[in-house]
């Protein structure tokens, strides 16, 4: 018996024809390098990558790549001092009322027999003048300060103050203005945390987001923009 085994038949050739070219190698997608769009509040909609992967939302570069550069310190100061002087002028002609309270103050007489000082009579209209002046004034302050600061501000995201030195509040998450019951709460709790050496606008120094106390509360930041 034959230890061979049976030839195997060929296999056939293949038909005649063009044939198909190898596969391209694979080839990784190029970064967009197209400029981002624009945000319709000022800025941009898109960030960049950083090194140690895409900025933390309420961050500096964050708000920087999306929305515009973050404010210094000494820029939000001199804005809310121009806001300052403006809010104070009000307050000031609160004085104007002084000069009738103190004209319908009665005079003193003198002293009668048994030691007793006497005064004439007191002229009401003069007094309720005065007292009208100061209370008309100081309404005039405090609404001047909420149209300024929580109404203009929150709608605009910009008070006079800002409009002067050019910065704008906006919310870091979104770039939109932040609205006037935040900004009311913004301003509460600027005013509450500032009564302890004005903590909440020293904390922007040494945050690394440079945001106030208030700021925090209701993920606000403020921006540099063009002046108007």
């Amino acid at each position: 018996m034959s230890d061979q085994q049976p030839p195997t038949p060929e296999q056939p050739a293949p038909p005649p024809g063009p044939t198909a070219p190898p596969p391209a190698p694979y080839q990784p997608a190029e970064p967009n390098q197209s400029a981002p769009q624009q945000n319709p509040y000022g800025g941009w909609t898109t960030a960049p990558a950083y090194a140690s992967g895409p900025a933390v939302p309420e961050s500096v570069p964050y708000v920087e790549a999306h929305f515009g550069p973050v404010a210094s310190f000494g820029d939000r100061v001199l804005a809310l001092l121009v806001d300052a002087g403006l809010s104070f002028l009000p307050f000031l002609l609160m004085l104007a009322g002084i000069p009738f309270i103190v004209a319908g103050v009665p005079d003193r007489n003198g002293v009668d027999e048994y030691g007793m000082t006497t005064y004439g009579d007191a002229n009401g209209a003069l007094i309720a003048v005065g007292i009208a002046v100061m209370v008309l004034f100081w309404l005039v302050g405090v609404g001047f300060q909420l149209w300024n600061r929580v109404f203009r501000m929150g709608r605009r995201g910009q008070s006079i103050g800002k409009s002067v030195v050019g910065l704008k509040l906006v919310d870091a998450r979104t770039g939109a203005p932040i609205g006037a019951g935040n900004c009311f709460l913004r301003e509460l709790v600027s005013g509450v945390v500032n009564g302890v050496v004005y903590l909440s606008y020293l904390w922007m120094l040494w945050d690394d987001n440079r945001q106030t106390v208030a700021d925090k509360a209701v993920h606000s930041t403020v921006i540099k923009v063009p002046k108007s």
